[in-house]
């Protein structure tokens, strides 16, 4: 076998290795390693002809997404489920076998046209992934309310989400409507009112929605979302006897890489109120989220939402209840599926 011969295999399984090396990294350190990808498909080029150059990126990405596969699905049948790795290899993939064939023409001479084009396609795609690989945040407050009375002018005096302490009131602006009709509650007006505990969330709803299935039973729900908001906790105010858990209630893990994971941060009570024509029992359930994501590859990414959950059974009527509250985050790794 000659000297180029292996020079080509060598390059084959450094292009395979690396991208394996690099999920590793990626998932167990920061999502910023994800840059490597097409340094590496561009490094892999330089030293390859443009045809190895493209099989060599085009490996680097096959080796890095079957391997943030394997830490999603733990292996088994999914694993060689096709969809993930098309969609991953369509929003973006493709990029890097591209990357590893034009990058033997800067070898060849940086002035030239087709050089000056690999450069800028190396830095554009570079910059994407840096850009998506950034931990982005969103606000999300959703409120359930459900009774086997038909109530009306129904009431509602909810502890507010807030960012460093102060009522976040841009997520309470704009109410979320793209959902199916009768999924949400469209008839309802919302305010954040002075009470004796502070600022709160009212929400007036003159009628409930009838539901017949399994059962006839009356319902609202509510939500807020806001999927770009700023860099902090969304956490619900006022609070009071808050008493960090900070417990891992299950995980998951690939080698040393830590795939999954549920935690219990807190536990505390916050004051509720709820009035309404009669007095009658009703299951309120609240959720305050802050969503938190980060891409990991292409179509592929990292979330750890932290969320705090109010679910209550309690009577309408004019007196403040304070109810349990506990905060959580979830974290995993996932790509696309079906």
């Amino acid at each position: 076998m000659k000297r180029r011969d292996f020079k080509k295999i060598y390059l084959v399984l450094i292009a395979i290795s690396a991208g394996f090396a690099a999920a590793f990294i990626t998932a167990g350190v920061h999502s910023l390693f994800f840059t490597l990808l097409p340094i590496m498909a561009f490094g892999l080029g330089a030293f390859s002809s443009w045809g190895w150059g493209m099989l060599n990126g085009f490996l680097v990405f096959l080796s890095y997404t079957f391997t943030l596969s394997l830490m999603w699905t733990g292996g088994g049948p999914n694993l060689v489920y096709p969809l993930p790795y098309i969609a991953a290899f369509v929003t973006g993939g493709f990029s890097l076998p591209v990357i590893g064939a034009l990058a033997s023409a800067v070898r060849k001479g940086a002035g030239k046209a087709v050089s000056i084009i690999a450069l800028m396609v190396l830095v554009i795609v570079t910059g994407w992934c840096g850009y998506s690989a950034v931990t982005q945040y969103g606000y999300y407050y959703q409120v359930a309310v459900t009774s086997t009375e038909d109530l009306k002018n129904l009431e509602l005096y909810l502890p507010v989400g807030a960012v460093t302490g102060v009522p976040y009131r841009d997520l309470y602006r704009q109410p979320f409507r793209a959902a199916p009709p009768g999924a949400l509650t469209g008839n309802f007006t919302q305010e954040l009112v002075d009470t004796e505990y502070g600022t709160m969330l009212k929400l007036a709803i003159p009628d409930l929605h009838k539901d017949d299935v399994p059962e006839p039973r009356y319902t609202a729900n509510i939500i807020f979302w806001q999927k770009s908001a700023p860099r902090q906790l969304i956490q619900l105010m006022p609070r009071k006897d808050v008493v960090p858990v900070n417990t891992v209630s299950w995980q998951q893990s690939f080698g040393p890489v830590k795939t999954a994971e549920s935690r219990v941060i807190e536990r505390f009570q916050v004051p509720v109120k709820i009035t309404a024509d009669k007095p009658a029992q009703v299951k309120l359930t609240c959720w305050n989220r802050t969503d938190r994501g980060e891409a990991v590859n292409f179509a592929y990414s990292r979330s750890d939402p932290y969320t705090e959950r109010i679910n209550q059974d309690m009577q309408t009527g004019d007196e403040w209840t304070f109810v349990p509250v506990e905060a959580t985050s979830v974290m995993r790794i996932s790509g696309i599926s079906d």
